[in-house]
């Protein structure tokens, strides 16, 4: 898997949907701008599904946000109302790369803001991420990627996402 920086400020989704579905980052702007046609996560999941001929699973933890964007998905597209924690992404990563929603202040220690990484492996004590914003594969201690889920929900008010290939 080839890791990609994200060209713009808010297009780390596109970039880790693009590397989730082996793709090249010639598209990113362009799934990117999906976006923003109906809600940023599902614009953009439902025109990878259909451009790229995939299935995919996302996990939305909070119940509201799943019930509205459950009414807007394609039928390529997969939801899973669950609690995201670091058992369900381990159990996601025995079948391939996972996309976290999470803080990413916990990765840079400079602002806190809402941010898109590709899991790719993950041991007892640590978690390998590809990082859309510098394109760097890193390696995380498990504790801190649940502290930066967890602050996504309880400090940004946003709920936590994983997305998969099915």
């Amino acid at each position: 898997m080839q890791p990609m920086k994200q060209s713009t400020y808010e297009s780390c989704l596109s970039c880790c949907l693009l590397m989730l579905c082996g793709q090249s980052q010639k598209d990113e702007i362009n799934v990117w701008k999906h976006g923003w046609e109906f809600n940023y996560l599902i614009g953009q999941l439902n025109f990878v599904t259909e451009k790229f001929d995939q299935r995919i699973s996302a996990y939305i933890e909070n119940e509201f946000y799943f019930n509205q964007l459950e009414k807007q998905k394609n039928n390529r597209v997969e939801f899973v109302n669950k609690k995201i924690d670091i058992v369900l992404i381990r159990e996601l990563l025995e079948s391939g790369p996972v996309i976290v929603y999470l803080d990413c202040y916990y990765l840079q220690k400079i602002l806190h803001a809402p941010h898109f990484v590709l899991a790719v492996k993950c041991d007892e004590n640590t978690v390998t991420i590809i990082d859309p914003r510098d394109g760097l594969q890193k390696t995380m201690p498990v504790n801190i990627l649940e502290d930066s889920i967890t602050s996504l929900r309880s400090h940004l008010l946003y709920s936590p996402v994983l997305v998969s290939k099915i």
